[in-house]
């Protein structure tokens, strides 16, 4: 199959094109060029602003595609943009998050806002991000979804070259050496998935007709205190002591580890029935991408622990 990438160089976009480039389809990864790291499979690129309908169009005019993946649609401009440059009969899936859910207000605002698990069905947000970020996926799954794609609904993905550092808040503190980490209640349920689970997804939403959305996590989710001690086993630390202490007092970086008002926690059913998709082995996968942390920390790694400290006494 020829597909398009939208955004296939970093962490998700890379798993997806590692995923089908091994799976022999021919592909055409569309990127600015701002991150083209060593180690990607040798497929074709376009360095292209994916936000210029006529040049992404006249980018992905030569390469005739079957599909596109859009993995860096973040508004209704970079879609809009997208789904002008292809025609009709080319195959959609599109990334999306579950922040389309009503449930991710009520944890932003506190208050308790759905029942759980969250479906499919479960009551989107009505208000729109006002507060200066460039995403918005409502946008992105309203122009998807009357088109016929696949539209994605991940949790939170860790992995292998995880930008936004899901570890960070445990790992930082391993790598300093700290024997003891305060933390709150710790009882938050936020569903995860393994990056390369979610390039699994993306081609099983491939190789079928697959229309609407689908929510991409893993079926089990371990609460924030749970959740903290596999990553230190995961670490090789688990006699580091996790300290109990009043949620108003937790460092800014463990609020998480606090008491929520909502949880988000999702439920992957459908996609493991109408897909076929299941993770490989979470237990696994955690190891793995806690390992791939630990040898590759990120360049900005606080090494302030005063607030712990202070807490802690």
């Amino acid at each position: 199959m020829r597909i398009v990438i939208l955004g296939g160089t970093r962490f998700i976009g890379r798993a997806v094109v590692e995923r089908l480039a091994a799976e022999g389809h021919e592909l055409l990864v569309v990127h600015r060029g701002d991150h083209e790291p060593a180690g990607l499979p040798a497929v074709a690129h376009a360095h292209v602003d994916r936000h210029d309908g006529p040049a992404l169009a006249a980018a992905l005019e030569p390469f005739g595609p079957d599909a596109l993946v859009d993995i860096s649609g973040m508004n209704a401009v970079a879609a809009d943009a997208a789904l002008g440059a292809v025609g009709p009969g080319v195959k959609l899936v599109a990334i999306s998050s579950g922040d389309v859910y009503r449930a991710y207000d009520g944890l932003r605002f506190d208050w308790t806002s759905d029942g759980l698990p969250l479906a499919e069905e479960s009551p989107l947000r009505e208000r729109r991000f006002v507060d200066g970020r460039e995403y918005e996926n409502l946008e992105v799954e309203e122009r998807y979804l009357p088109r016929g794609a696949t539209v994605l609904r991940l949790g939170a993905v860790y992995g292998e070259h995880d930008y936004q550092r899901r570890f960070e808040f445990i790992l930082r503190r391993v790598r300093a050496g700290r024997s003891r980490i305060p933390i709150g209640s710790g009882q938050f349920l936020f569903s995860r998935v393994y990056v390369g689970d979610v390039a699994a997804a993306v081609s099983l939403a491939l190789a079928g007709n697959y229309p609407g959305a689908f929510n991409v996590v893993e079926p089990v989710t371990a609460p924030y205190r749970l959740f903290a001690e596999q990553i230190l086993a995961a670490a090789g630390a688990s006699e580091v002591e996790l300290v109990r202490v009043r949620d108003d007092l937790l460092p800014p970086d463990l609020a998480l580890t606090g008491a929520v008002d909502q949880h988000l926690l999702m439920d992957s059913w459908k996609a493991r029935t109408v897909l076929g998709w299941a993770p490989v082995d979470p237990a696994e996968t955690l190891r793995r991408s806690v390992q791939w942390d630990l040898a590759n920390p990120p360049a900005d790694a606080s090494a302030d622990f005063s607030a712990d400290d202070a807490v802690l006494g």
